[in-house]
């Protein structure tokens, strides 16, 4: 691995180095075994030492589980913003993403890598980093390119067929008196960069008539480990003078859905409602937080909800999360849930985990039914907890939508159960309203085993989850508790 003295940060003009922090108090928890996240269907947050224990070889991960599935059937465990990587995240800065270095990355499962690129100096002495913001992160030349090329050697040499994603976007040019934009000879020697690295080990993206040559091969059609190397660009003066043959543009490749930011909220688990049906291109979800937040244990709470997603993606396989990137990867279950996603398949048929009929749906935690208070039937009226008095007004006809998911229509008026105000942050109030067929509407029903279920809004991706008699339903991040799990009774 290239040593960490390599690992230089410029901060527009200065060069501070990064060097050996301490261990943190998180770290040394990771290290002794002990978990620092929540929980996700009662299974504890993967960290380093869960990795290092795992029932299979992170490292070689596909070659082992699905050298003879189709790649278009793959999911992609990634990393957003791969390099911009903290030693400290106890108290990390809102443009640091991971705590782990690339080669980790890879090592750990990691598949798909997101970098952005800025270019510093000219000339002969062009250099690049990633970057995030307004801040310079690892060293692309020094650390990040070679730290992948490290690992496509090892893999290569242990006679596996890996596949690695990496997507290059935002390219800024940070030297004074630049547009920010990239000029002639930073693509040039980005350009050389990339095929003096990665040649011998890139997949040829240029010399395929269409998506299906790649989407439509396995991995034991490979001869060793290929890296395919995409470029995102984001306005007409960002388009390359030149980059190698063998990249291409992401857009050609995969179809992205990115979150709304403006929505309030840290936790934009965007991948619930990215619905992604083609068949010509790989689906790419972001599940990420967004800034200013602790992001640490922001992505924490977002990760969480990994295993829920896992289960929706059973019951609405068009979702197709090819590839999914994560904020701090180790503290989820990202890599043993793509791979678990990529042993399935994406192209199965859906499941109907619930039969369409009337329900009593009693809280797991109290045992009380939720009910449209005092059987209100005008539009906006709460839902609450409350004891079963067999009254209709806590009967609801649960019945399949064309989606995967389910509406919960309230038996005495004929409305279903929906998210106020098509909210999506925690603690708005679950209300019944005419069916529009809108997102806010429309539930994923989920075991969580034992009969129990968890119903995720498809617009917010938080769950229905209840406090006590009396008081209304809402919607929360994913936390495992009895209060967000139901018990269905057939009325």
């Amino acid at each position: 691995m290239v040593n960490s003295t390599q690992n230089r940060r410029h901060t527009r003009g200065e060069q501070v180095s990064d060097g050996n922090y301490p261990a943190s108090r998180r770290a040394v928890l990771q290290t002794a075994g002990l978990a620092v996240g929540g929980t996700a269907l009662g299974e504890t947050v993967m960290t380093h030492t869960a990795t290092a224990k795992s029932t299979f070889q992170t490292k070689t991960w596909q070659t082992e589980a699905v050298p003879e599935t189709p790649i278009r059937e793959l999911s992609f465990p990634g990393t957003h913003h791969a390099a911009m990587v903290t030693d400290e995240p106890d108290s990390p800065e809102y443009y640091d993403c991971q705590t782990r270095d690339v080669y980790t990355q890879l090592s750990d499962g990691i598949r798909f890598l997101d970098v952005r690129v800025e270019s510093q100096d000219d000339g002969d002495g062009t250099v690049f980093y990633g970057h995030h913001a307004d801040e310079a992160g690892q060293s692309l030349d020094e650390t990040v390119f070679p730290e992948v090329a490290q690992y496509l050697s090892e893999v290569d040499d242990a006679g596996a067929s890996e596949l690695v994603l990496l997507k290059l976007s935002h390219f800024h040019d940070s030297r004074p008196f630049s547009d920010d934009a990239f000029e002639a000879d930073d693509w040039e020697a980005l350009s050389t960069l990339l095929t003096d690295t990665f040649g011998a080990y890139a997949f040829d993206l240029g010399a395929v008539s269409g998506t299906d040559s790649l989407l439509n091969a396995t991995l034991s059609e490979f001869d060793g480990p290929k890296i395919a190397i995409f470029y995102r660009t984001l306005t007409e003066h960002d388009d390359p003078v030149s980059l190698p043959d063998f990249t291409a543009p992401w857009a050609d490749w995969v179809a992205s859905s990115y979150p709304d930011t403006a929505t309030p909220g840290d936790v934009l688990a965007n991948g619930v409602r990215n619905d992604h049906t083609e068949t010509d291109r790989l689906g790419e979800t972001q599940w990420i937080i967004r800034a200013p937040t602790d992001l640490y244990s922001g992505a924490q709470q977002t990760n969480a909800m990994l295993p829920l997603y896992e289960q929706v993606v059973s019951v609405a396989p068009e979702l197709n999360p090819n590839l999914i990137r994560v904020d701090y990867y180790e503290t989820s279950d990202i890599v043993p849930l793509c791979r678990r996603l990529s042993v399935a398949g994406l192209d199965g048929t859906s499941d109907t985990p619930i039969s369409e009929g009337v329900y009593s749906v009693h809280s797991v935690e109290t045992g009380n039914v939720i009910e449209i208070t005092d059987g209100d039937t005008s539009d906006g009226a709460s839902a609450a907890e409350a004891d079963w008095t067999e009254s209709d007004h806590q009967r609801f006809s649960i019945q399949p939508t064309d989606d995967g998911t389910y509406r919960l229509d309230a038996v005495h008026s004929g409305k279903v159960l929906d998210v106020e105000n098509e909210g999506t942050d925690d603690a708005v109030d679950i209300i019944q309203w005419p069916w529009t067929g809108n997102a806010n509407q429309r539930w994923y029903a989920v075991s969580v085993g034992d009969g129990r279920y968890a119903f995720i809004n498809k617009h917010s991706g938080r769950v229905l989850d209840g406090e006590q008699p009396g008081a209304n339903v809402h919607q929360w991040h994913w936390e495992g508790d009895p209060n967000q799990k139901w018990t269905l009774h057939s009325r």
